[in-house]
């Protein structure tokens, strides 16, 4: 349990261990600048300028319609953050960071050296972009942060967010964890860590990080209904969108070509199906790609999709985090209820998912 005390020399958090009423322990943490001033070194701001050609449906006709004339061009620069994840010179950051960027340039902390940045590879569905900057003598060598577990995050547990929130370099703030798993209608893979920490424009690819100064998360969204609600991806999906993009320049993506739906309380399902103590559970199969992974694997429409492995799926959102951590090309044991036909197990060989415009426009599509 943590709580803050203000005195007369500033504020300190006392960490409260409470065995019994007799004993208690308790360990000040007088302030955070060993972890910022160890990290810092690994933030950058980055800095995108964009340029919009004549013609361009981007550019903005009207702001120059008292001019007379329509310019050739026009350039916008906008400020983010990011986090350098080795000393080689990788840098992740958020995807509508440098989303449409002519040139990015990356400013490190300690030699406030100005290196131009290449892109690696971006994933649009999950904010996400991974950066290259060549070693530069002048710039001195990289500090890279350490990555920590983002699963063993409990809510309550202090973290710091470093970054440029309007232009303000390598700005520290502090709070907790508020909330874990979040969904925020941002897009398909909605799995955030909700914090109290000040984030703001600017901070956007920056890290979140734990007591120790490791990057359990890239900051990313605020809410729009108030202060003090920000959120972060989890390092643990990070990871693995990472080697993906340091790989392959893009995101491989499993499919199991079907439209799912949540269960609800009105559909005509038996009652033991779907429903534990926590409440509903599962997807129902809406629909099926003929020839999708699925398909092949004797699964129909109407089917409810109960488990995968050992992971019970609770819902959509669920189903598609779980096919996040697995691979195209392996093979995963589903466990399905089929009306008048009961329990099932059937083995499905996964595959990569097709290219965009081959698939249907479907919102609830996996």
């Amino acid at each position: 349990m943590y709580k803050a005390f203000l005195g007369w020399g500033g504020v300190f958090l006392f960490a409260l261990t409470l065995p019994t009423l007799d004993c208690v322990e308790a360990k000040i943490i007088e302030s955070f600048a060993d972890i910022a001033e160890k990290a810092i070194p690994g933030v950058v701001n980055i800095r995108t300028t964009s340029y919009t050609e004549k013609g361009s449906a981007d550019l903005d006709v009207y702001k120059f319609f008292l001019q007379g004339r329509l310019p050739n061009s026009t350039t916008s620069q906008s400020l983010g953050s990011g986090v350098m994840i080795d000393r080689k010179g990788f840098i992740v950051t958020n995807h509508h960071v440098i989303k449409g960027a002519s040139s990015i340039h990356v400013l490190l902390a300690n030699s406030r050296k100005q290196l131009l940045a290449k892109v690696m590879g971006s994933d649009p569905k999950t904010d996400l972009a991974l950066l290259y900057v060549t070693p530069d003598k002048t710039a001195g060598s990289f500090t890279a942060l350490d990555l920590g577990n983002s699963d063993s995050l409990r809510v309550g547990d202090i973290v710091l967010a470093i970054g440029n929130p309007f232009g303000y370099a390598h700005t520290v703030t502090s709070g907790i964890i508020s909330a874990k798993g979040r969904v925020i209608g941002a897009g398909p893979y909605d799995n955030f860590l909700q914090t109290d920490a000040g984030i703001h424009p600017g901070n956007s690819g920056g890290p979140l990080l734990d007591i120790r100064g490791r990057v359990i998360g890239i900051n990313t969204a605020v809410s729009e209904k108030g202060e003090g609600i920000g959120f972060a991806i989890p390092i643990n999906l990070v990871r693995k969108i990472v080697d993906d993009l340091q790989k392959h320049g893009k995101v491989k993506r499993p499919w199991l070509g079907v439209v799912g739906k949540n269960i609800q309380p009105e559909d005509d399902l038996e009652s033991n199906i779907g429903v534990d103590q926590n409440g509903l559970f599962g997807v129902i199969v809406a629909n099926l790609i003929v020839e999708g992974p699925a398909f092949k694997a004797g699964v129909k429409m109407g089917d409810v999709i109960l488990s995968i492995g050992d992971t019970k799926i609770s819902d959509m959102n669920h189903l598609q985090r779980v096919l996040t951590n697995l691979s195209p090309h392996e093979q995963i044991r589903i466990k399905i209820y089929r009306r008048q036909a009961g329990f099932m197990y059937l083995t499905i060989s996964l595959e990569e998912i097709p290219k965009t415009e081959d698939l249907p426009v479907e919102k609830d599509f996996f």
